[in-house]
């Protein structure tokens, strides 16, 4: 129970140090937040000119399904219900293929003349357009532009000058790029003013195709769906839109000519075969016609009309058959000899195999795209391969089934055959001039059966003909979806972002990266010794000293010497001596020594006790002259045997209960005369008439007086100065603690800033020493003065700017 009440008390420990660390964090940020705020507008601002600047690009998109057979279906049971076994995200990808190829884009190009572009040069902007302009330019023979060129053209009156030369308008004129024509545009939404100007680029076609191609994108919407999404981004809206509908529109046209393709050589076989029917169809009914003549024989008998029937009958399916075995040769004939030689596509005529028919539209259909990829991107196309090896797979399955199907139909003609074989030996015992008219009615019937049938034929030809449809349908007609770039939110969000980036870079470097002491927590965390005291920070002003300490000053400043000065009571209660010796030293110069060392004595002496302050800073004395005291006479001499412990003593004549020893003149070797017996002497003098002792002491980091005066003293006020003392003193503070080089070591946290946020003065560094200032440095003489910031001063843009660039503040002790 006890490890996990440890635990837990671990735990609470290092939640409230995350939250001081972020507590830190949050009071370095707050004071710069005009300088964040400013950055972030500025990014704003300067993101809102660099998209004034840029060329917008826009997207439109349509979708459409492919594939689509939904207009051929019927309402049989069967086709509904059967399983569609096609390869759905082949034949998707193959039409995408078709949708965004060279060959499509190309027809696109040549029916909008996107190879003409216009625009005109503004001061920081070039401007395009699409249709709202002045006057268009058109192209008979786009293809005839062998190189592109940008030229100028203006509207003059009637007449249009461009590249230097004058054409009328609404008239054909010859060019190097083939005829061109001007013309008024009527739809032009602005000024209709003569002398505007634009730039019109012309470009070749293939050249256009290109661009326009890696602006068009097709995608399904899903994986192997047969819907299709397809996207056009340009910096012309209407144009986007317009491409695609121009795009969709050729597409259906297209797919239309595989089928219209095969219809055609099926109404032109057709109509060969009837050509030839009905001239041998002619010819037997005259040969009829003169033999009944001839014979005068005008009807036959009733069984002869019964043969003849079945007899026709027969002779109707076997020439059907022989039909259907002629249409094989040629599909054999085109599949065998493909790529051999030019073979027209042959028609499917009267094949009432399924198998075989479906084979043959895939053949059909894939070549047919082989052709189109080829005529569009060459030889090269790895589209080409797949294509090449779908249709080798298809081959042998067709030549297959036409086997099977022709051993098939001839069978059933061989048995047709022998039925009319034995229907023409009945026929014998019909007399000679009936069996020879029956010949001839024969004849007539089987050809007059092929002509209606083969009329039957071309009619359904015709009519499926006249009904073919695109097999695609749009879902979602052209439209504009929006900005695709720049867009705005996203160059808001970086231009935000990059400035606030470069204040961040700023804040680090001059706070988060600094080795200066900012806050109580690194005292408390590195050190072995209490902080007893945060002074807030005090600007002097020349070589004033200031006082801040007093009877009737009630000030934060004079509320925290009054706490230290409660401190100082309690480290020193358990002294033998009843006088307390006080011993004030630092690090480095302008740490606040003199400082704190005048306003501690004033602040010891308010409470009525006896206090005298030592001026032991020999060589850079700063206390005796601020104060208004002579320092011809005064520590030096007494410690040379020059003067009298009474002669040195001088009592302040302002601030009663307190007096004041001089340095006196500045000696050659301060730490010899501080190492002699008089010194002890000296102390024993002034213990017997004062309370407190108040040693002033040079810097322990540059000089050994304080070491050496350390042994007189009861307690040591070690001076930090926030965002100034460097962290590389907490070592040198820790080793004389340990080293027990100065008695009692005590931190006064001196010198925390009052930052300005959000217009008041706050200051984060009392009671928890969070608080920080700005550019101290460091410099010869050492300690300094304070005065009060009005707290009533307004908070000031301008001000705050200055004093967050300025390099340094200049201090003095």
């Amino acid at each position: 129970m006890s490890f996990d009440k440890n635990k837990i008390e671990i735990q609470q420990e290092q939640q409230t140090d995350e939250g001081e660390k972020i507590q830190q964090f949050i009071y370095r940020l707050l004071p710069f937040w005009p300088l964040i705020a400013i950055a972030a507008i500025t990014g704003f601002l300067l993101a809102k000119v660099y998209l004034r600047y840029q060329t917008t690009w826009y997207s439109s998109k349509t979708r459409v399904v492919v594939n689509d057979n939904s207009e051929s279906k019927t309402a049989n049971l069967t086709e509904i219900v059967k399983l569609d076994t096609r390869d759905l995200s082949a034949e998707t990808e193959r039409e995408i293929q078709v949708l965004t190829s060279k060959e499509l884009i190309n027809k696109v190009v040549d029916s909008l003349q996107l190879n003409v572009s216009f625009s005109q040069n503004g001061r920081f902007k070039t401007s395009y357009f699409y249709k709202n302009t002045l006057f268009r330019l058109e192209l008979e023979h786009p293809s005839m532009v062998t190189s592109s060129f940008l030229a100028e053209a203006e509207l003059l009156g009637n007449k249009v000058r461009y590249n230097g030369d004058i054409y009328p308008l609404n008239t054909w004129i010859p060019t190097t790029i083939g005829n061109i024509r001007w013309s008024i545009n009527n739809d032009f939404k602005g000024p209709k003013s003569t002398g505007k100007k634009y730039f019109i680029y012309v470009e070749t076609i293939a050249a256009a195709t290109n661009r326009i191609k890696g602006l068009i994108a097709a995608t399904p919407i899903t994986k192997g769906s047969s819907i299709i999404d397809i996207a056009c981004s340009d910096y012309l809206a209407d144009r986007a839109v317009e491409i695609l509908g121009t795009l969709t529109t050729i597409y259906g046209k297209t797919s239309l000519e595989f089928k219209s393709l095969m219809f055609y050589n099926a109404q032109n076989f057709l109509d060969e075969r009837l050509r030839i029917v009905s001239d041998e169809l002619g010819g037997i009914e005259k040969n009829l016609q003169n033999y009944k003549v001839q014979s005068g024989i005008i009807d036959i008998s009733r069984e002869g009309e019964i043969y003849l029937t079945r007899i026709k009958d027969i002779d109707s399916r076997i020439s059907e058959m022989d039909v259907q075995i002629d249409v094989l040769k040629q599909i054999e004939d085109y599949v065998t000899r493909r790529n051999k030689s030019a073979a027209q596509v042959p028609a499917t005529l009267g094949s009432n195999d399924n198998v075989l028919n479906s084979l043959l539209t895939q053949l059909y259909q894939s070549e047919f795209e082989l052709e189109k990829i080829k005529q569009v991107s060459g030889l090269k196309n790895p589209q080409i391969e797949v294509l090449e090896n779908l249709i080798a797979k298809l081959r042998p399955s067709i030549l297959n089934s036409i086997a099977n199907l022709r051993i098939s139909l001839i069978a059933r003609k061989k048995g047709l055959e022998g039925d009319n074989q034995r229907l023409n030996a009945s026929m014998q015992n019909i007399p000679a001039k009936e069996r020879l008219l029956l010949e001839i009615s024969r004849q007539q019937a089987v050809k007059n059966a092929i002509y209606t049938f083969l009329l039957q034929k071309r009619e359904e030809a015709a009519i499926s003909a006249a009904s073919l449809a695109a097999n695609y349908r749009i879902l979602e007609k052209p439209e504009y979806t929006g900005v695709i770039s720049p867009v705005p939110k996203k160059f808001y969000t970086i231009g935000i972002l990059i400035a606030l980036g470069l204040v961040i870079i700023y804040i680090y470097f001059k706070e988060f990266s600094s080795k200066k002491i900012l806050f109580r927590s690194q005292l408390e965390s590195n050190l072995p010794v209490p902080v007893v005291a945060e002074l807030i920070y005090q600007h002097q002003q020349g070589d004033a000293l200031n006082v801040v300490v007093g009877e009737t000053k009630r000030t934060l400043i004079a509320e925290q010497f009054r706490e230290l000065r409660t401190n100082v009571n309690y480290i020193t209660a358990n002294s033998k001596d009843a006088c307390k010796v006080i011993l004030v030293t630092s690090s480095v110069p302008k740490e606040g020594k003199s400082f704190v060392t005048v306003n501690t004595a004033i602040s010891l002496s308010l409470t009525g006790d006896r206090v005298v302050l030592l001026e032991f800073d020999l060589r850079k004395p700063k206390i005796s002259k601020p104060l208004g005291l002579s320092r011809s006479v005064g520590l030096s001499n007494y410690l040379i045997g020059n003067a009298t412990a009474d002669e040195v003593l001088q009592k302040h004549p302002t601030i009663l209960n307190m007096s004041v020893i001089s340095s006196g003149p500045v000696p050659p070797n301060p730490a010899e005369l501080i190492s002699l017996p008089r010194l002890g002497e000296l102390i024993d003098f002034l213990k017997a008439k004062f309370d407190f002792i108040v040693i002033d002491s040079p810097p322990i980091a540059a000089v050994t007086d304080a070491k050496i005066l350390g042994v007189y003293a009861d307690a040591t006020l070690y001076i930090v100065r926030q965002n100034y003392t460097h962290q590389v003193f907490l070592n040198l503070i820790n080793d004389n603690y340990l080293k027990k080089s100065l008695p009692n070591i005590n931190i006064v946290f001196n010198g925390i800033v009052n930052k300005k946020i959000l217009g008041y003065d706050r200051n984060y560094g009392y009671g928890y020493g969070y608080g920080y200032g700005y550019g101290y440095g460091y410099g010869y003489s050492y300690g300094y003065g304070y005065t009060v910031e009005d707290p009533k001063e307004k908070f000031s843009i301008k001000k705050y700017l200055r004093k967050i660039f300025k390099k340094s503040n200049k201090v003095q002790s």
